[in-house]
């Protein structure tokens, strides 16, 4: 038996014609493990949250940008904040298909491969095309649909050539913030000194930390707890690894204190937790 919510297009593209709409989520609150019969792009603007995606869970935050596949299971809480762009397309329907999939992950991509991050200041340059194909998505005829079509395809593109774009660029604050997130991401099992980080590459911790917390809504601190605890509950899911392994994998030298911050945060221990899902994997 499947423990998930099931989205269907007909519920969210105005007309059978419709091949791209978006659903903007301005304050996205807590929503439950669901798939749905259509392609997504995910793109994070502002605040933060977890992000369940097909066992694993992930921080996401300003800048995140996610392909969603129909078969994929995904969730979110302990949002704060997390203001969201969703631009959903029927992907073997789209009229301009054979161009845009050549700016999209190829289908049979893991999803661990389908998510990356942009900085957040490009958000700003995705922004007018994102607007444009909410106005042109929300009309059935097809000169609309071709030119939200149109407006996609440039999006898909503009993203693509972001990604690609070499880091190249002076250490600006948005080039500190992304050095200290590719730190952040590689810091799992290993302590994290942010003195000893902004003096190798010569930035001030005081301005680096306030530009952390205006972009993410939480503390360097916080942020990296939230890996941790991230990693341990995909642990504790979808391995038989015991608690005091998980602890130190996840950077906790002491399993009891691991245990401690997990309860806080979670309201129940590894062990419950991983209890709760080892039921349901024996239910379907």
């Amino acid at each position: 038996m499947n423990h998930y919510l099931h989205l269907f297009r007909q519920d969210y593209f105005i007309a059978d014609i419709n091949t791209v709409t978006v659903e903007k989520r301005d304050h996205q609150q807590p929503f439950p493990l669901h798939d749905h019969d259509f392609h997504e792009i995910v793109i994070v603007c502002s605040g933060n949250g977890l992000h369940h995606w097909n066992d694993y869970i992930y921080p996401i935050t300003s800048g995140d940008i996610l392909y969603i596949n129909p078969k994929d299971i995904h969730g979110y809480e302990s949002v704060n904040n997390l203001k969201l762009d969703n631009i959903l397309y029927l992907r073997d329907a789209l009229f301009l298909s054979s161009i845009i999939e050549q700016y999209l992950p190829k289908q049979n991509t893991k999803h661990t491969e389908r998510g990356w991050r942009i900085k957040p200041s490009l958000i700003k340059m995705v922004s007018p095309l994102i607007e444009q194909i909410a106005i042109e998505s929300k009309k059935n005829n097809l000169a609309s649909v071709h030119l939200a079509e149109a407006l996609f395809l440039q999006l898909v593109i503009l993203l693509d050539r972001i990604k690609q774009m070499p880091n190249t660029q002076s250490p600006t604050a948005t080039h500190q913030l992304d050095l200290l997130f590719t730190v952040l991401h590689n810091s799992i099992a290993t302590p994290f000194n942010l003195d000893i980080f902004c003096k190798q590459n010569h930035i001030a911790a005081r301005s680096l930390s306030r530009l952390f917390k205006t972009q993410t809504g939480m503390t360097i601190n916080e942020y990296l707890q939230k890996r941790r605890l991230c990693t341990a509950m995909s642990l504790l899911r979808n391995t038989p690894y015991s608690i005091s392994m998980i602890s130190a994998e996840c950077g906790y030298d002491d399993s009891n204190y691991f245990s401690v911050v997990f309860k806080k945060e979670t309201k129940q221990t590894p062990s419950q937790y991983r209890a709760k899902f080892s039921n349901k994997t024996n239910k379907r």
